[in-house]
């Protein structure tokens, strides 16, 4: 086997000093010196273009293969990414006419450490990346490699390296958009709904000359805009404050924010004679609880609206009670309970049991519950579940002297 050098710099470290121009140099070889790298100087522009355009790997690679063959003039290319500390090969690309060439394994794992390697006619340049390289940029060509050459090849490894970081942000860009969006979506339909059977009811009253039920739809619909409101402030302040969800603590009487959540899902049940009934049950003398009154009422709602989602036709009970230094609030319900296996599962994102086939939802609202409830230093887990109903359970802290 060839013997394998180690080329006398790191891929990231010190640059190949200038030679002196030999005396006698003159002016026109310095004009053609220049036309000389004007095609290499192209190409790369070429490459740099593609990578600032490109939104994958998976196209991006076989053309910085191509390209960097031939701009070193070399019969072949292959690109090298790690997957599980091992690397992988990406992109090949080989000239009409060469013969294939086998790159030593060990080669590519000593130019992940980091350095540019010769082995023969194979010149590996590390990729770069964060911590480490993220791969290997191996030419084959035989003769002598020289440093301009080895320049080149760096800088085509650093542009992939470049391009390939690019990809991999706007992937996760796009991917936490999504999310994002999901979960503003799911937060506001729960209000939306609501205002929409208010105005319903409003109008069907206002045809029946009822004006009690009339001015009480209008204090649904009332109450949930400014609750959408609310939100979309909310959401305001989460960009404001770099994408984190603003807290705003105070002093929370949990029975009362129980029957305000309780009251437009009575209405609705009337509405559409589903013929579930809600129930609020407060222990005498309960502490009042400590967090955000928009954010609770979103746990409290989307609690409810799971009850009565799978127990339609049943009964819906909401208990606050004392936990010690924490108020305790259960959602139970009589329908079809959740299988043991899908208890946890129910809290990830898009994790749906099996009762949810052919319901609405997205499976999002439990996992957006949870972590309100957990960025207020409680717990919401599942206390109960049986085929004769699920209890869903969350603690808040008790609210601190002073606290209104």
């Amino acid at each position: 086997m060839p013997a394998r050098v180690a080329l006398m710099r790191p891929a990231s470290r010190a640059r190949t000093a200038r030679r002196p121009l030999p005396a006698g140099h003159t002016g026109r070889s310095m004009t053609s010196s220049k036309v000389r790298t004007r095609a290499p100087l192209a190409a790369m522009l070429h490459l740099v273009r593609a990578a600032a355009d490109e939104t994958g790997r998976g196209p991006l690679l076989p053309r910085a293969a191509r390209e960097a063959a031939r701009l070193l003039d070399a019969s072949a290319c292959e690109i090298w990414l790690t997957q599980d500390g091992l690397p992988q090969v990406a992109a090949v690309h080989m000239e009409p006419g060469a013969d294939a060439a086998t790159l030593d394994g060990g080669v590519l794992m000593d130019a992940l450490g980091g350095r540019v390697l010769e082995e023969g006619a194979w010149l590996c340049v590390p990729v770069p990346g964060d911590p480490g390289p993220r791969g290997v940029l191996a030419l084959h060509r035989p003769g002598v490699w020289r440093p301009e050459d080895v320049e080149l090849a760096e800088l085509v490894a650093a542009v992939a390296g470049l391009a390939l970081a690019l990809a991999e942000a706007r992937r996760f860009d796009e991917g936490e958009r999504d999310r994002f969006l999901a979960l503003i979506g799911h937060d506001l339909r729960s209000p939306l709904a609501n205002v929409r059977v208010g105005a319903q009811l409003a109008r069907r009253n206002l045809a029946a000359g009822d004006r009690d039920s009339v001015e009480q739809a209008l204090c649904i619909i009332e109450h949930q805009s400014g609750r959408l409101l609310e939100r979309l402030q909310a959401l305001l302040d989460a960009v404001a404050a770099s994408g984190r969800w603003l807290i705003r603590l105070e002093a929370l009487d949990l029975g009362a924010l129980a029957e305000a959540v309780l009251a437009p899902f009575r209405m609705a049940a009337e509405e559409s004679a589903s013929g579930t009934a809600f129930e609020v049950l407060v222990e005498p003398g309960v502490a009042r609880a400590r967090g955000d009154a928009g954010q609770v009422t979103q746990v409290l709602e989307q609690l409810v609206d799971n009850a009565a989602k799978y127990a339609s036709g049943g009964r819906v009970t909401v208990s606050v009670s004392g936990a010690g230094t924490a108020v305790r609030v259960d959602v139970c319900d009589d329908g079809p309970g959740i299988r043991p296996e899908e208890v946890e599962r129910v809290f990830a994102p898009f994790g749906r049991g099996a009762a949810a086939a052919g319901k609405q939802g997205f499976g999002l609202g439990l996992y957006l519950a949870r972590n309100i409830v957990t960025a207020h230093g409680g717990r919401l887990w599942i206390a109960r579940t049986s085929r004769s109903g699920t209890c869903m359970a969350l603690t808040l802290p008790v609210a601190r002297t002073g606290e209104t």
